[in-house]
């Protein structure tokens, strides 16, 4: 069985670290409001040569909408590798979306500050 296993961080926040083809890792917070699949910050995408391929209108917090920049990122995720198309944020925030969470189980586990995602 596949599984990707992190931590609930001091701020309650569930942490995993997401991998890179490359060997770059970074870790990100999941966001169960967020349907996309990443949010990496871009000094990050620029570090690791990453593809921009475009913008994409996005529905941020509280209905406002912005352009965000994507580009392509080469996965290693639940013990397969592919090419995901990830939004590009300006700040440094790095979120795990819900498209990255399809066909799999989530389970955070406050007791024990632990996370895991299995497939």
């Amino acid at each position: 069985m596949a599984e990707e296993k992190g931590l609930v961080n001091e701020n309650l926040e569930a942490v995993l670290e997401i991998r890179l083809a490359n060997g770059s890792a970074i870790k990100c917070v999941i966001d169960t409001g967020f349907n996309g699949s990443l949010l990496l910050p871009r000094n990050f995408v620029e570090t690791n040569s990453m593809l921009f391929v475009g913008s994409e209108e996005a529905e941020l917090v509280e209905g406002i909408t912005a352009e965000i920049e994507t580009a392509l990122a080469d996965i290693k995720w639940l013990d397969e590798e592919f090419s995901a198309r990830i939004f590009v944020s300006e700040a440094d925030d790095a979120l795990i979306g819900t498209e990255m969470l399809a066909n799999s189980l989530l389970e955070i586990d406050y007791k024990n500050n632990t996370v895991k995602i299995t497939k």
